[in-house]
């Protein structure tokens, strides 16, 4: 019999792999703490420490869209390790130990 193999196929084995990655899904949440508070020492510091007007809205938006992509790098990796790992268990097609003996 066939496997299907369309772009449904791909993407569930493309989440299964991603959702068994433990390690590098903590490091995109921690990776992306460590951005975020960067963004915010940017966004703070940069009210205080720089002296002209345009310089100083220039830095908060470097240190916003640093935030915003620190946000996301952080969902992605708490996604994977929650919701893609429920995920992984309900669709994996390999028996469990117990069905195996």
């Amino acid at each position: 019999m066939k496997k299907n193999k369309g772009p449904l196929f791909k993407l569930k084995r493309v989440l299964q792999k991603q959702a068994t990655k433990t390690q590098q899904n903590l490091t995109f949440i921690l990776v992306g703490f460590a951005m975020s508070l960067l963004g915010i020492a940017l966004v703070m510091g940069g009210q205080y420490m720089v002296s002209d007007p345009l310089h100083r809205e220039i830095v908060a938006l470097i240190g916003i869209i640093i935030i915003t992509i620190s946000c996301i790098l952080a969902l992605i990796g708490y996604i994977s390790l929650s919701i893609l790992r429920i995920f992984y268990v309900i669709t994996s097609d390999t028996p469990d130990d117990d069905e195996k003996k």
